[in-house]
Order: structure tokens, then sequence, then C-alpha cells
């Protein structure tokens, strides 16, 4: 990694290369990317995206102001008299969508890293296109499907490609937050030359 002084302050020069490095040069270990069996790596997600859509389920059948209704159109608006099945309707439909589109995204992701024979973004594309048209495929409807699968292709593509980090310096920001400031203060080269140009204010 090229650095290069800068006020003191040691800083990178701005490097991407597939999304591991980030705007200062410097490796964002907030992202990892996975590794391993397409059937391991798929099962996880499937079971993460589960997990994600159980507790959006279950939010969403506490909080909702939608009546819930039975198969046979009965509205229940006694809470403590509420049928299982519809409750569990609620939560399972979004634990299915969730999983079944992380699903796809990590296994179309790594059949697509295993065709291509290296790991990028753009295989992250690939995937979220998958993940995006496996959501838009909840409306039936092609032009949806469509739009969602490359608006979500491109939107995973640009997060992997340019990192999680939110700072385009995060070496500066850390100097910032947590420097430590010298025992005896040195000053800068244009506060010298400003003293001996004006010496009746060298004091100020």
């Amino acid at each position: 990694q090229k650095q290069e002084e800068h006020g003191g302050i040691k800083k990178s020069n701005p490097t991407m290369t597939g999304g591991r490095i980030n705007w200062a040069g410097e490796e964002h270990f907030a992202y990892s990317r996975p590794s391993g069996p397409c059937l391991d790596r798929t099962f996880n997600a499937i079971m993460t995206g589960a997990a994600a859509g159980t507790f959006f389920g279950t939010a969403q059948a506490a909080w909702t102001p939608d009546p819930i209704t039975t198969a046979a159109g009965k509205t229940l608006t006694d809470t403590s008299k509420s049928e299982f099945r519809p409750i569990l309707r609620t939560i399972a439909r979004p634990a299915l969508l969730f999983s079944a589109a992380a699903g796809a995204f990590a296994s179309t992701e790594c059949i697509a890293e295993s065709f291509r024979g290296k790991g990028d973004a753009w295989n992250s594309l690939i995937g979220g296109m998958a993940a995006g048209a496996v959501i838009g495929a909840t409306t039936r409807r092609a032009d949806i499907m469509t739009s969602a699968a490359f608006a979500m292709g491109l939107f995973i593509f640009a997060l992997d490609y340019t990192g999680e980090d939110t700072v385009r310096d995060p070496v500066a920001l850390r100097h910032k937050r947590f420097g430590v400031l010298p025992e005896t203060h040195v000053e800068s080269e244009a506060v010298a030359r400003m003293k001996e140009a004006y010496p009746q204010h060298k004091s100020l």
C-alpha cells in the first residue's frame, strides 16, 4: 500500500480492487467474502434469511394495523382467541421470501464464481439480480420482476465494489478522533513566516 505524508498524517492513496480495499487503501475488515462449497454457502444463506424473515413476520404480526383473516374470510378482532393458522401464515410468508431471496443470491453468486474462476463484485451483481428476480416474482408481473432484478443487482454490485466504509479517509478520521497532541506545540511554516513579516502581532 502506497502512503504519502499529508500534514503530518500518513494518508493512503485512494485505491479500490474488487471491493476488498476501501478509499484509504486499507482492507475493510467489516466485509469478508464468503468461501467454501456452494451447498454450505447456500444453506447458511437460507437459514439466515429464514431467521430474518421470521423476525420480520413476528414484528409484523404484533404491530401491523391490518386485521388477520382466516381462510374462510373471518376477521380476527379478539387477539385472545386468535387462530394459529393465520398468524403462522403472517410469519411464514416473509420467512419463505427472505430465505428464497438469500438462497438465490448465495447459490447464483457461488455458481458465477465457479464459472468465472474469481470472486469479485461482478458475481455479486449476478447473485443480486437473481435475488431481485425472486422478490419481484411475488407480484406475478414480468416488468416488475425485471426491474427488481436490475435494481437489486446494481445495488449489491455497488455495495460490494465500494465496500461498507462510509468515510472516504478513515485514517485521517481516526487521527482526528484518537490522535494525541504533542507536549510541545510546533508551529507551521506559514505561521512562522507571518510572524516574521508582522513582528508586532507575533504574540497574538
